[in-house]
């Protein structure tokens, strides 16, 4: 990280000067993870109250914005990677600053901002000066003036910034992508946080007013944080890029409770090691994983052409229309026909027009819903809590029903309603995860292949997709061909002979124009439209005839079937006769965006020796090579049978570079004969390509959750396939590696908390493991009855995961032993959950005792997961009433991990901090503990308003409560963290409930 420099330049506000910022340089300086790679530039610019002599002039915005151009250029001309931190007006003059710089046509000399940051910034104006102006009428201020509400040349350099800066598709003198965040404080009563957030999709409201949201306390405040994350975000993406190998088969295309018991929430931090070599150091401390940024919709297919047909501009026109609000449509039409380009066209107008827009993949949809919640401001801990306790859907339904600006929310590919149902009735009840939204602002949008009505419910509006007429299919052929094919007379007969189907008429195109200036030898008699038609019309010849508009679901299939039967058979006949195998595997995956680059690449794991490719070693693709493996990808995306594009903001370039299958082609090629007839070669290759991705990448890692976001609905899909579906796969070693697969993706939904998709995966493997060729006590269904185990335990159902976790423990025991690792780690978590059962304490110390021996013996006594134990028997001692021998334990604890220079950060490392202050103060000894708990607020780096750090807090007035004199600044503390909960939390959270009642305790007998 160090040899990665990243230039963080501050920018102050109105009647202000760039000594505000002195409290970040003094933190930055200090803080040993960045001061030795981060130069910090304070940007001082005149900015008087008023200006007394005649001969001088207030400079203006535009003078300023002009100033900071000049400043980057001298002051930082060799800087590769700059960091803008503004506060109030600030904002404005970067803004300013970025819009003329585009609208000069130099958008390519902005490539070097990597992220801009904005505190209290009047994104609308700032009513708190006209009151001002009420009393000062004389007041002539030009820096003031762009401050009033609706100042037009703010509103034009938001609307640049927003559409050619927050949502550029790439690097063009237009347009620049660059992350934008836009923070308010909750007390903040100059710039409130509603102006603040403006019309920036990305953000959030902190703790604080107007001039301390930039004068941080300490490194915990949340403004130092979120930009120690943006410092850590570049320079990251930096060393990414240059440790990245090329696998691109095309150029880059842009895309878019306080106590001493452990609680549920931080089960989900702790390193579970089952089965897999477990670390010996912990788990890399995640900033903020909640705060990972939604990905755009995939503005990117916008450059495959314009929206076609009449009816479908008049749609689009009506989904954004002030009617269509408070409603949700559903677009239904037959697969291929175009309903996801048409949702697509609208959040493409909705953002240019400032609104939020979220896209929900129906694959990714729990964890796309976990972001859209932080999206909208939810803290950390409340979103913990709703996904833990089942409450999620509510939680996101009542933020966007609260959600000031205008809103579009896009379900795309449901082509099973009940997925958007509740636990409580199906997707046409409301309840779930599809709701009418009851703000006025809102609107939501389903593509669908269903178009019953019955199965949306009363609320929603069905909008029926009707094939393209035949002048707007010939226009989309002519010009996707570029005039290559013919006659408009020859592109209409062959858009009647597809039935009008966009994804038809697409492939088509591409297979015409492939043949004419691909660099692959197409040799074919398919030269123009007509001949085309001539080779379709023999496979199909029943659309021509359609009666009407309207194309059934099985004819529109069969069209895109054939039509890509075309195109393999081309790809087949000539150079790349392995192109349409590797299809065929890609549509084995799910639907969801393909992370190629992860699945297709050798090891590259610097601790292990290179090993051939999951591609290289399977039957279907002898003599693999990574060259050939690249043309492949070429020859597919060139024929228009994938599409592969760069993801919009994601550093790591494994990642960044995706494909996609439309899911019409993913359903046809499932049920290709060759699939069909070797599903253990084609499944089994899918499974081999994600466990080999996923190797060296422990699920319980906050720094591999990135990698398994992009896979794991590869994994539930691939996994499911195996094992639930109709494959009847014969080779048991491909239904082994679906199973570990399987438990390893249910490990990474638990740590990120989404208890109900690992439930969901886990249950059914269980229930039905006889239907695929395993016992329930065999160990491979252990390891997914242990994951089922640990989901109840974290839902605090403790009686169902002590069954089930028993049970588990006593086949484990009688099959590996007492002392096997994977023994041990469910020996762990039996004992927790007897633990957390009231009066079951002595019980749970007698099994951590001897597991935490046996753990010395099988891992060492240094090792990071033994730690972990010794830290529950520490929590189990001091409920016993042993308060020294806790505080033994956790001191001892304590040294290892300084002897072994774990970050005093780490999560577990603070707990056993808290830990050792509660065993502290029970021996009477508040002074020491205060020195303790000091130091662990002082060293996390979690966001401020986290389960970890309020429960830090709390344990901190317990201190202050315990030192003679310090009550009222206690109950300062108290009242500040109750503020804090209630704005996070409901008043019936835990932790909430606990500080209220010490609150009012504390009041009555504080000394008057």
């Amino acid at each position: 990280m160090a040899s990665t420099r990243v230039h963080l330049v501050l920018v102050h506000g109105l009647f202000s000067s760039a000594k505000v910022w002195k409290a970040f340089e003094t933190l930055i300086g200090t803080d040993p993870e960045l001061a030795d790679w981060v130069s910090v530039h304070p940007f001082e610019y005149d900015s008087p109250l008023i200006r007394l002599r005649p001969d001088r002039r207030v400079a203006e915005t535009d003078d300023v914005a002009d100033q900071l151009g000049t400043f980057l250029e001298t002051e930082l001309a060799d800087a590769e990677r700059i960091v803008l931190v503004t506060h109030s007006q600030g904002g404005l003059v970067v803004q300013r600053f970025l819009a003329r710089k585009l609208w000069n046509g130099e958008g390519r000399e902005l490539a070097r901002i990597k992220h801009f940051t904005m505190f209290s910034c009047p994104n609308t104006g700032s009513g708190f000066f006209l009151t001002v102006r009420k009393f000062l009428k004389l007041w002539r201020n030009p820096q003031e003036q762009q401050l009033r509400p609706f100042d037009r040349a703010v509103t034009e350099a938001q609307r640049t910034v927003l559409s050619a800066v927050v949502h550029a598709r790439g690097h063009s003198d237009k347009e620049c992508p660059i992350p934008v965040r836009a923070y308010g404080g909750s007390a903040d009563d100059i710039v409130p946080p509603i102006v603040a957030r403006g019309v920036f999709p990305k953000g959030g409201v902190v703790t604080a007013d107007h001039f301390s949201i930039i004068q941080p306390a300490d490194r915990t405040a949340a403004s130092y944080r979120a930009v120690r994350g943006a410092l850590l975000e570049v320079a990251r993406a930096a060393a990414v890029r240059e440790s990245a190998l090329p696998l691109a088969p095309t150029a880059a295309r842009p895309g878019t409770t306080a106590g001493t018991g452990d609680t549920a929430d931080d089960a989900r931090v702790e390193t579970d090691t089952e089965a897999a070599d477990g670390p010996s150091h912990p788990p890399l401390a995640a900033e903020d994983p909640d705060l990972a940024p939604m990905p755009p919709p995939p503005y990117w297919q916008l450059d495959e052409g314009q929206l076609k047909g009449e009816d479908r501009h008049s749609l689009v026109a009506l989904l954004l229309s002030e009617q269509a609000r408070r409603r949700v449509h559903v677009v239904a039409g037959p697969g291929g026909s175009g309903k996801s380009r048409i949702a697509l066209e609208a959040a493409d107008r909705a953002r240019r027009a400032g609104h939020h827009v979220w896209w929900v993949s129906a694959p990714e949809l729990s964890l796309r819903m976990r972001m859209i919640a932080r999206d909208l401001g939810a803290p950390s801990i409340t979103v913990e809590r709703a996904w833990l306790v089942g409450t999620a859907m509510d939680l996101v339904w009542t933020l966007l029903d609260a959600c000031p600006e205008p809103w579009l929310l896009i379900f795309d590919n449901v082509d099973d309603p009940e997925r958007l149902g509740s636990r409580d009735g199906p997707a046409s009840s409301g309840t779930g995860w599809l709701r009418t939204p009851q703000n006025a602002k809102g609107t939501v949008i389903v593509t669908s292949r269903v178009r019953s009505r019955h199965a949306w419910g009363d609320a929603g509006r069905v909008h029926q997709v009707l094939p393209l007429d035949d002048n707007d299919g010939a226009s989309m052929l002519l010009e996707r061909t570029g005039g290559l094919g013919g006659t408009n007379e020859d592109a209409r007969r062959l858009s009647r002979q597809l039935g009008g189907l966009p994804l038809a008429l697409r492939q088509a195109a591409d297979v015409i124009k492939a043949v004419h200036q691909s660099q692959i030898s197409l040799d074919s008699d398919i030269r123009d439209f007509e001949t085309f038609r001539r080779t379709i019309a023999p496979r199909v010849d029943t659309a021509a005839d359609r009666n009407g508009p309207h194309l059934s679901e099985l004819l529109g299939r069969e069209i895109v079937e054939k039509v890509c039967g075309i195109g393999m058979d081309l790809l087949t006949q000539h150079e790349l006769p392995q192109a349409p195998t590797l299809l065929k595997v890609f549509a084995c995956l799910s639907i969801a965006p393909i992370p190629y680059r992860c699945l297709l690449t050798d090891t590259t794991d610097s601790q292990v020796p290179a090993t051939p490719s999951a591609l290289a070693q399977s039957p279907l693709f002898p003599g693999a090579t990574p060259a050939r493996t690249t043309a492949l990808l070429a020859g597919l995306e060139e024929l228009g049978l994938v599409d592969a594009y760069e993801r919009e903001g994601v550093a790591d370039r494994r990642l960044a570079g995706v494909l996609t299958l439309h899911p019409v082609v993913h359903g046809v090629l499932r049920e290709d004969e060759e699939v069909r007839k070797r599903p253990a070669d084609y499944y089994g290759l899918a499974v081999r390509m994600l466990r080999s991705a996923i190797q060296h990448s422990n699920p319980d890692h906050p720094a591999n959750w990135p990698l398994w976001a992009a896979l794991s609905p590869h994994a539930l899909e691939v996994s499911r396939a195996c094992l639930l579906g109709d494959l009847r796969l014969s080779d048991r070693s491909v239904r082994t590696e679906a199973l570990e697969l399987a438990r390893l993706t249910a490990r990474y939904l638990i740590a990120t908390g989404l208890l109900g998709p690992a439930y969901d995966l886990v249950l059914p493997l269980v229930e039905r493991c006889s239907s695929f060729g395993f016992d329930s006590d065999d160990r491979e269904i252990l390891g997914l009855r242990h994951e089922q185990g640990r989901v109840h335990l974290d839902r605090e159902q403790l009686p169902l995961a002590e069954q089930v976790l028993g049970r588990v423990v006593q086949v484990r025991t009688r099959i590996l032993g007492e002392n096997h690792a994977d023994t041990l780690a469910s020996r762990h978590k039996l004992a927790r959950a007897i633990n957390e059962q009231a009066g079951r304490e002595a019980e749970a110390e007698v099994m951590l005792r001897s597991i935490v021996e046996a753990e010395n013996e099988v891992r060492g006594p240094e090792h990071y997961d033994t730690l972990v134990v010794r830290h529950t028997l520490a929590r189990t001692m001091l409920a016993r009433g042993a308060h020294r021998e806790a505080e033994a334990e956790a001191r001892e604890i304590l040294s290892i991990s300084r002897r072994n220079h774990w970050p005093p950060a780490t999560p577990e490392i603070l707990r056993v901090q808290e830990t050792l202050t509660h065993s502290l103060l029970r021996q009477d000894r508040a002074r020491d503990a205060e020195q303790v708990i000091r130091e662990a607020l002082q060293h996390a780096s979690q966001p401020a308003d986290s389960n970890l750090v309020m429960r830090l807090r709390f344990t901190f007035v317990l201190v202050l409560l315990g030192i003679r004199g310090r009550t009222p600044e206690a109950v300062k503390e108290l009242r500040a963290l109750v503020r804090d909960l209630d704005r996070v939390v409901t008043s019936e959270h835990p932790l909430s409930v606990q500080a209220r009642a010490l609150l009012e305790t504390a009041v009555r007998e504080m000394p008057t």
